[in-house]
């Protein structure tokens, strides 16, 4: 498991947006240093989120769906990144031979704690809170 680069990008979309105003595309990738042909898909996954709302045609950009007290890492990533499972065992639709065949693993059962935690650990801070009064 890793924190992808869309993750990276999405977080630093709402970090460009804190400040509640509409912002262009290119604003956005200026002021974060996000590659513009990125920008676009990562936005579109943050909108359908409900994170960022983009307000089309003359005059549009893009703004804050909610209040960065209501956004955790954990929901950019989720957000961003259809999976984030620390293995593929950790999936509903996974099917481990090795499970068919015992009744436990001790491994998967370790796994879910530290995948428990680590999402735990993502969802305790705001970005409201983390990003602070930084620039």
């Amino acid at each position: 498991m890793m924190i992808t680069k869309e993750s990276d990008y999405g977080i630093r979309i709402l970090r460009a947006l804190r400040d509640g105003g509409l912002m262009t595309i290119k604003q956005i990738c200026e002021r974060e240093c996000i590659p513009k042909q990125f920008a676009y898909k990562i936005l579109k996954k943050l909108d359908n989120a409900g994170l960022v709302q983009i307000k089309r045609g003359s005059g549009g950009g893009c703004m804050l769906g909610k209040s960065l007290s209501d956004i955790t890492l954990f929901d950019v990533i989720r957000a961003t990144d259809e999976e984030f499972f620390l293995t593929h065992c950790l999936q509903s639709d996974f099917r481990c031979e090795y499970l068919a065949l015992s009744s436990s693993c001790t491994i998967h059962r370790e796994l879910a704690r530290v995948q428990g935690i680590l999402e735990q650990e993502l969802k305790a801070h705001s970005l409201e809170e983390l990003l602070g009064n930084s620039q």
